[in-house]
Formats: C-alpha cells, structure tokens, sequence
C-alpha cells in the first residue's frame, strides 16, 4: 500500500515576524488618522456657518426672480423712505437745489423669512443689490432724476430688506430773490417711484415728520433753518415731498454792497455844499459815482438772475441812486449856468427879497445875502459918483461898455449866484429827502 504525502504552504504572514508586521500597520493607520483635520478634533464654527448661510442662501433665492416687486399680506408691499441730508447749494441763475443725501429705504418679503435657530442662529445676510428686488427711487421735480449710487442690501430673518445708498439730487426751485442777500429761499424734493402705489415716511406717519440733518455739513453761504417732510398720494402712486428752507449767510456782502452804497449817498449830496462856480467839479463828482453804480449793476447781473420774478431790492436802490444822480447832473449844469453866465437881466424883485429874507435864513444863505447888501450899497455910491462925472468922460469904453453899469452888473451877477446856491440847498433837501424814502422802501 502506497502513502501519498502532500507538500505544506507556509503562509508569508506567518511566522514569528507577524507581531512585527501587525504593529507597523497600526502605527500607519494612527499616523493618517492624525493628519486628517477635523478627525480628532471639534469642527470648526466657521466652515459651519459659511455652510449655513450657503444653505440659506439656497432655500431663499433659489426661485427668486429679482424683476418681481415682493408682496405682503397679498398687497404691493410698502416702502419706507426716508432722507438725511448731508449739504446743500442753490444756484440761483438756474434756480436750482442741489442735495447730497443718503436714503433709507425700507420693505418687507413674507417669503424671505427665516428661523436662526435652524442656521447656526444667523439673523442677518448682506446681499448685493442685483441680487435682489429693489425700488426705484427717483426725483420727480429735476432735470435728470437724479443720482444713486449702489450700495448692498441688508435682509434680517423677518423679511425686512434696508439699504441706505447715497445720492445726490437737483430739483427745480422758485426762487425769491426780492431781500438779497438776505434772503430765504424754501425748495421742495419730490422723491419716490412711478411703479410704487404707496411710498410711507420712515416713521410711518403722512405729514409733519421733520427731515433729518444733523450731519450737515455746513455750507459756506446757506444754512438750513427749517425742514419738513410730507406723504403725498396719487391715484397709482404715492411720493415724499420734503421741503428744505435755507437761509442765507449775508455777513460776507456787508462790506462789498452796504459801504459803498452809503459812500455813494455821502457823495451824491456833499456835491451840493461846493460853491456853485464849481459845477464842473461837481459833475465830476457825479460821473464818477454813475460809473461805479454802473460796475455795481454788472456785478449784480453775474451773480442774480435776469429774468426772477422780482428784483431784488438792492439792485432797486443802486438803479435808483443811478437815476438820481442823472438827475442831479442835469441840476448842477443849471446851477453852473446861473451862477456863471453873463446875465444882463436882473432878478426879479419878488425872488429877491426871499433870497435875502426868510427863505435865505432858511436855506443858511445869510451870510451870502449880508455881503451882498454891503456890496450892493457901495455899488449905489459908485453909481452916485459915476453920474456926477458921466459928462466929463467919455461915454464909450473900449469894450463898449459903460463904467457905471459895471457895478450895477456886479450886483446882478451876484443875486444869479445867490439863486444859483439856493438852487443847491433846495436839491440837498430833495434828495437827502429821496435818499432816505429809497433807504427805508429797500430796507431788507
């Protein structure tokens, strides 16, 4: 009988080196599983909540169509709106305001709601504002509808949408010039949006809400006195009208307007004190003075409009004064020609006894008349004296005139000249007077 013997396999993880093997298989299996992060450690807050906000992101934007104005309790929603203005300028040739300002724009979305608790407890995303629906907002009294600038969109987890975005306006204004520069001009903004029924104040109330500018900056010429803010509805819309009142800072024009206005009156009626045979250096005076009422006009014409409604009225008292010193002019040409042309008739009887009598101690003309009278009884003597020889001279002189009339016309030509400086104390009167009634009626 045959026995068949059957060769043994060894096993190449038999044998004593097999605790040897088992071990460095573990110790690689403990080196990985240390490498790997988070394997033995907690997890990290922040990758949690970026996934979260992922999530959110997803569950509320993911059928958002951003063309579609959101609706509330099946209604258009409602949008709060609200302004702070940080300055302002008028322009008064154009007639027009100019704001810089940040708005405050507010609606809700029933459907963009949210639990915190269901996402690592976050109750506010920052979005872009393409991202989402927003309002257009837009000037309803300007020229380009003014400007807005992009800023992003805060959505908390009640639904509530806010974006403050600054912008900048320029709205038509009626302007009033008639007391510059001391001036107060009141603009209106009409701020709101054609595809919007119902625009609210910030406050939700429909009138009285005071505009906010406590972070005015202040402009160099205009303060804001006052400001109001009131909800206007129409039948497919509805719009804030904010009304600014500003006023004028009008220290500046004192010195550059009011001196030489009075310099100019000072002038004007000291010309009427210099003896009347300097009546060309009186209408020297006068001319002057129209010419620098004449720059002053021009000035004006760069810095108010042409065609306002009213004039204002301290282009009123400069074109005034202009006119009176035409007027004036015109009187020292006459009184020029009375005090030093050759009158050969005398004046009147009548005439003159005023100007030597009430009416000459009225008008400081006294001491003119008592020279005269003085003068006017040598004059008599010389007459005298001149007749008693008339027949011992020759009745003609070389300029053909008699010697005994000269005193007779030196008498003559002086009561010329005493009508010639009462001429001038009536006109200082007249238009000391005028000046006056011109000051009050154009007093701001």
């Amino acid at each position: 009988m045959t026995t068949t013997t059957t060769p043994k396999i060894k096993s190449p993880v038999s044998g004593p080196g097999l605790p040897r093997l088992l071990q460095m298989l573990m110790g690689i299996l403990l080196m990985v599983c240390t490498s790997v992060p988070g394997a033995t450690s907690a997890p990290d807050p922040k990758i949690s909540n970026v996934k979260a906000l992922d999530r959110l992101h997803a569950v509320l934007f993911t059928s958002y169509d951003n063309d579609v104005q959101p609706r509330f309790q099946g209604a258009p929603t409602n949008v709060s709106l609200g302004m702070v203005v940080t300055y302002i300028d008028i322009d008064e040739l154009n007639g027009k305001l100019t704001t810089h300002c940040w708005l405050n724009l507010r609606w809700r979305d029933e459907e963009r709601v949210w639990q915190p608790s269901e996402y690592d407890n976050i109750t506010e995303i920052t979005l872009r504002s393409s991202e989402v629906w927003t309002p257009q907002i837009t000037l309803f009294n300007g020229d380009e509808g003014g400007l807005m600038a992009d800023t992003q969109v805060t959505l908390s987890h009640d639904g509530h949408f806010r974006r403050m975005p600054p912008a900048l306006y320029t709205a038509y204004c009626e302007l009033n010039m008639l007391n510059w520069p001391h001036d107060k001009q009141s603009c209106k903004l009409k701020v709101g949006s054609w595809g919007l029924k119902v625009v609210l104040p910030e406050n939700g109330t429909a009138v009285g809400q005071s505009l906010d500018h406590d972070d005015l900056v202040q402009s160099p010429e205009w303060e804001i006195v006052d400001s109001q803010a009131q909800f206007v509805s129409q039948d497919y819309y509805g719009y804030m009208e904010y009304t600014l009142t500003a006023q004028r800072r009008s220290s500046m024009y004192t010195a550059v307007i009011y001196t030489p206005a009075s310099c100019i009156v000072i002038l004007a009626l000291s010309a009427f004190w210099l003896p009347p045979h300097m009546g060309g250096e009186k209408i020297m005076i006068n001319g002057l003075l129209i010419i620098v009422i004449a720059a002053f006009l021009m000035y004006f014409a760069q810095l108010l409009p042409v065609l306002s409604n009213n004039t204002p009225l301290v282009v009123i008292f400069y074109s005034t004064s202009l006119l009176y010193l035409s007027v004036s002019t015109i009187v020292e040409v006459l009184v020029l020609y009375l005090a030093t042309a050759k009158h050969k008739r005398r004046l009147p009887e009548a005439l003159r006894k005023l100007l030597h009598g009430n009416l000459g101690t009225w008008l400081l003309l006294s001491h003119f008349s008592t020279t005269g009278e003085s003068q006017a009884e040598k004059n008599k003597e010389m007459d005298e004296h001149l007749y008693e020889d008339a027949d011992e001279q020759d009745a003609s002189s070389p300029l053909g005139i008699n010697p005994a009339e000269v005193p007779g016309a030196k008498a003559n030509q002086f009561d010329w000249a005493l009508l010639a400086t009462a001429v001038d104390r009536i006109c200082f009167l007249a238009f000391s007077l005028a000046f006056f009634i011109l000051a009050i009626r154009c007093s701001v």
